[in-house]
């Protein structure tokens, strides 16, 4: 079962937040939404037809210290819950070559892969794995993967301005048959944007965990986007942050770019 992740829901949500951005700015103009109404209009927002991004990934650790990665991924749409995605980093050496790959399932598990090029090996993750980081960063493989918003019980604590912008704040509890890492999320939504601008993760134990903070948005074609955010572990004081350098939607992306062949390349 995938659970509900506010990760960059309205903005990059890693094939939530790496791969995926906002369609419209747009959002129902009722003033009585329900949460989970609210929720699946932030999260429905993510996802346009097709999608080629640029970004960068910086990994601070508690010292301040820095390691900087580039990434270029693809997205692309099928209908009806279906959908494919590809990550592959670019640089630096130690990484460049390594492949991420996610094909969306509407009414089963996604099948995750990723591309070793030092082992030359594509490696399944495992459900039991997808709780794991992901490449050093403080997203987790589940936190890339596209998500259902059934899967977690979602209500309205309040209203509140979040640096000046009116928001919902919303509080997630994923259903406890479910797989997530996470045992509460609290979201501040725009109410004018639907993007979460904060979003706060409890562990199991309800003690915090993650805090994720949208930083910066601006202008793509029609749309105000994200172009940077960050996620931080607040129990292992280690941050990443994830900005935009170059984004292309609506694109004409083969079939043949989300095959194990093509990540081996």
């Amino acid at each position: 079962m995938k659970t509900t992740r506010f990760l960059l829901i309205g903005t990059l949500a890693v094939f939530g937040i790496l791969l995926a951005f906002p369609a419209s700015s747009s959002g129902p103009a009722s003033e009585t939404l329900s949460a989970k109404e609210i929720v699946r209009t932030a999260r429905d927002k993510q996802f346009p037809k097709n999608s080629v991004s640029d970004l960068t990934m910086v990994l601070i650790n508690k010292r301040g210290s820095e390691r900087v990665r580039k990434l270029q991924t693809k997205r692309k749409d099928y209908g009806n819950g279906e959908a494919k995605s590809v990550a592959y980093f670019l640089s630096p050496a130690d990484v460049k070559g390594t492949a991420f790959l996610v094909w969306e399932h509407a009414d089963k598990p996604n099948d995750v892969f990723i591309y070793l090029p030092a082992l030359k090996k594509i490696r399944r993750i495992a459900s039991e794995q997808k709780q794991q980081s992901f490449m050093g960063s403080d997203f987790s493989y589940a936190d890339m993967e596209n998500d259902d918003v059934d899967d977690s019980k979602h209500r309205i604590l309040s209203e509140e301005d979040l640096d000046g912008r009116p928001c919902w704040v919303i509080e997630s509890i994923p259903n406890p048959d479910g797989d997530s890492e996470y045992g509460k999320l609290t979201s501040w939504v725009d109410k004018a944007e639907f993007i979460p601008y904060k979003v706060e993760f409890d562990d199991k134990k309800g003690k915090p965990y993650k805090v994720m903070n949208v930083l910066r948005t601006g202008p793509v074609g029609e749309d105000i986007l994200p172009l940077h955010f960050s996620m931080e572990n607040l129990q292992k004081n280690h941050k990443t942050e994830l900005s935009l350098d170059k984004i292309e939607i609506d694109q004409e992306i083969s079939d043949k770019e989300f095959t194990h062949r093509a990540i081996q390349r």
